[in-house]
């Protein structure tokens, strides 16, 4: 569970390996769709590049989520040029067959607008999990 900040909370679920990680996870409202924020912390075993396929769909599942009214988006905390690149922000997309996540894939998050929606989103208190 190293290195997984604060303001989320720490879930666990099984890797593509079926091994057990410790991701982070905060889950808020955006309107009437719902904003899954994930980070995978330290923890290589946890990439989400790797495992969002498996992460996302034990997360629709035990959380009873509707995919379809659903944002997934990735804090990736990467090794800083400087300080203000110490993590990026990803936004996920993948196309639902009921509960299961295909065709996968995650675009960088580069308006400074949506940033700071997610930065404010991130820090405010309306966490359900």
């Amino acid at each position: 569970m190293t290195g997984i900040p604060a303001s989320f909370s720490p879930i666990q679920l099984h890797n593509r390996l079926n091994r057990p990680v410790w991701i982070g996870f905060k889950l808020t409202q955006r309107g009437k769709r719902q904003l899954v924020l994930l980070t995978a912390g330290d923890d290589t075993a946890a990439r989400l590049s790797k495992n969002f396929e498996t992460f996302v769909g034990q997360i629709v599942r035990e959380f009873k989520l509707d995919p379809e009214q659903t944002d997934f988006v990735e804090l990736r905390q990467e090794k800083p040029k400087s300080e203000a690149e110490a993590h990026n922000w990803y936004r996920w997309h993948a196309h639902w067959v009921g509960s299961a996540p295909m065709e996968c894939k995650a675009d960088p998050v580069t308006s400074d607008a949506a940033r700071n929606y997610l930065e404010q989103a991130l820090t405010r208190n309306t966490a359900a999990a």
